[in-house]
Order: structure tokens, then sequence, then C-alpha cells
């Protein structure tokens, strides 16, 4: 599957070059096929400068023309696209206008939106993969960038941030550990080589929120107006009540359409607290709990498949919430810590 490399970068491009040498020295090989530069105008001639121009000390290539020949890059591998500059149209006179920087709210929404386009137009291609890395630019692009992967990112896809040891972190001249040429000068005058440079790739964790909706071609196009959607569609989830049903018998509980085994016992203080609120009984510690459990269970009218005696202490009250909340909390149900209040559901036994 083709991997796309979409970066934030700023003064400092080399950013990718190092980002690119990284996740090729990975225990599984990647080299993106595409490299997408998302900057400002004054980050597209850094670009311009520092990777496309010929220089003396790479014997009148690239940056990026060696860094393609020293990961033996193929000739479909590393196409670095110009620079895409985040900016709008000039209303006045109907050309785009690139920014220079972005400083103000208004810039910032424009990059949003810029931002989120550009990772659309890759998570909507079944047949490619994302890396998006977020080393580069201003500290903002790469919170938008995050937050445009958060909202329409997949589980396919990755989000990265590299690291590079001192002193070369801050070096002019420095790309990547392999670079041909000369030793590079720190700021003090001493030199180093560049091939005992440690550049490393951090993955930043994410949540792809998409997968709670529908289809991606469905959601608004506006970074805001998505952040909008999302937001309504998640405080309707938690409003919105959860189907629970037990199976003593099986030592099973589901949650909507997933399962869960469970001991009697656990599935037994889950039935006991849905019975409690329902009632509107309130449960204020554990030692009443237990005490209001013990009576419900000698009045229950079904069979408690392996509750034995038919009393609980409040230390059973306890060890088995945390039974149950280490269980249920992968499947989104969050259960109490301290108050005996259960989320929204609804409950019903199973044989």
């Amino acid at each position: 599957m083709p991997t796309i490399l979409v970066a934030v970068t700023g003064l400092s491009p080399a950013i990718v070059t190092e980002t690119v040498w990284a996740l090729a020295r990975e225990k599984t090989r990647v080299i993106p096929e595409r490299v997408v530069f998302i900057t400002t105008l004054t980050g597209a001639e850094k670009i311009q400068q520092q990777l496309f121009t010929p220089m003396p000390t790479f014997g009148g290539c690239t940056a990026w023309e060696c860094l393609r020949a020293s990961l033996e890059a193929r000739d479909h591998e590393l196409i670095a696209e110009p620079p895409r500059v985040i900016g709008q149209g000039n209303r006045k006179t109907g050309m785009f206008e690139g920014l220079a920087d972005i400083v103000t709210p208004e810039q910032n929404d424009l990059a949003a939106a810029f931002i989120l386009e550009q990772v659309r137009q890759v998570v909507t291609n079944p047949d490619t993969r994302l890396v998006a890395s977020i080393a580069g630019g201003r500290k903002t692009m790469g919170a938008l960038l995050h937050a445009a992967v958060t909202l329409i990112g997949r589980e396919t896809d990755r989000l990265t941030h590299v690291l590079v040891d001192a002193p070369y972190e801050t070096m002019p001249g420095f790309f990547y550990p392999g670079q041909p040429g000369p030793a590079l000068k720190d700021r003090d005058g001493r030199e180093h080589v560049a091939a005992n440079a440690g550049v490393h790739l951090a993955d930043v964790p994410f949540v792809p929120l998409r997968n709670r909706f529908e289809d991606i071609r469905k959601f608004p196009g506006s970074f805001d107006g998505l952040r909008r959607e999302f937001s309504r569609g998640l405080k309707e989830d938690a409003a919105r009540p959860r189907h629970l049903e037990i199976s003593y018998r099986k030592k099973t509980i589901w949650l909507d359409d997933a399962s869960l085994a469970m001991r009697p016992r656990a599935l037994a203080v889950l039935h006991f607290l849905s019975d409690a609120q329902r009632a509107g009984s309130t449960l204020i510690d554990q030692v009443a709990a237990a005490e209001a459990m013990t009576d419900w269970l000698k009045r229950a009218d079904f069979i408690p498949v392996g509750i034995k005696p038919l009393a609980m202490e409040p230390a059973d009250i306890r060890h088995e919430l945390s039974h149950l909340r280490i269980g249920l909390k992968a499947l989104g149900f969050a259960l109490p810590v301290r108050k005996l209040h259960l989320p929204p559901h609804t409950l019903r036994l199973r044989d």
C-alpha cells in the first residue's frame, strides 16, 4: 500500500529529510511514495533553498537528491510535491495569496481548514496510508495537524514527531545521518560527523473519531463544522442509554453488540446496582451497598448461579466493581469509582 508523508514545515524543512530517514531505518522499512509539504510563503522559500537547491558540499546535488540516493529510493518513491502554501483568495484581485506567517486567530482558522483538506485528500483514498509529521512549523500547525488526523484519520495511519540528538538538531547543514559531504561545524566551530547523529521517530497516539461516524464523504468540509458535528455526536452518545444484557448461566455480559465474559458475583453486583438505580435508591457507599445487596439477593426472583453464600461484604462490592470496571472500560461503559451510580442504560436478563 503506497504511503504518503504529509508534513507541516516552517523555517527548518530538514525535519522532513530526518523523518524520511527515520522511517526508512525502521524494522519494517517505510519509504513514502509522495511527500506533501504544508507551509507558509516563508516556509516554501526555505524548502526551496535548503532542500531543492544544488549545493557544492553535496557535489552539486540537492539535499533531496542525496537523500533519495542514500536510501536507494526507486523511481516512484520520495516524489516531493511543490509546497502547499496556506492561504486564501483575494476577493479584490481574484488571486490566491499565501500567508507569510500564522499569528492571528483568523490565520489559525485558515490554517485549520487548509490542513484538514490536505489530510482529507489522502484518507479518502482507501489504497493509501498516511504518515503525518507534526515536527515542523509553528506549534499551532502541529496541533492542527494532530486534530485533523484525530478527526478523520484511520487506524492504519500514523502521526509522528522526529527527535534529533544534540548538537545536530540546531546545526545548519544537517539533513540526515547518511548525508555526504564534509564534517559539520556547530556554533562554537567544533566539527561533527553527520553519521554520528541520532535521529529518533516517535509515534504520537491519536483516537480515530471517524470510527464513530458514517462515511467520511458525508462529513462537513470545514474544520469548525466537522468539530461541531463530532462534538454534537459524542454528546448524544454520552446521553444515549447503553443496552446491557446479563446471562448468569453463560457468565457473560452484552453491552450493545459487544460481549464480555464475567464471573457471576460481578454480574450480580452490576445487576443489583442497576435495579437499585431504577428503583430510585441512593447508595452512598460500599457499606450501605453491601447491606442492601444482601437483602436484594434474598428477595431475588432469579437463581444467581455461582453466588454462595447469598451475602455481600463491602470488600466484595469493591472487589467486584474493580473487576467490572477493568472489563467494561474498553467497551466505553464507565463504572463508578466512588459514587455507586451507573451511566444511562437499560438492562435485561438472558437465560
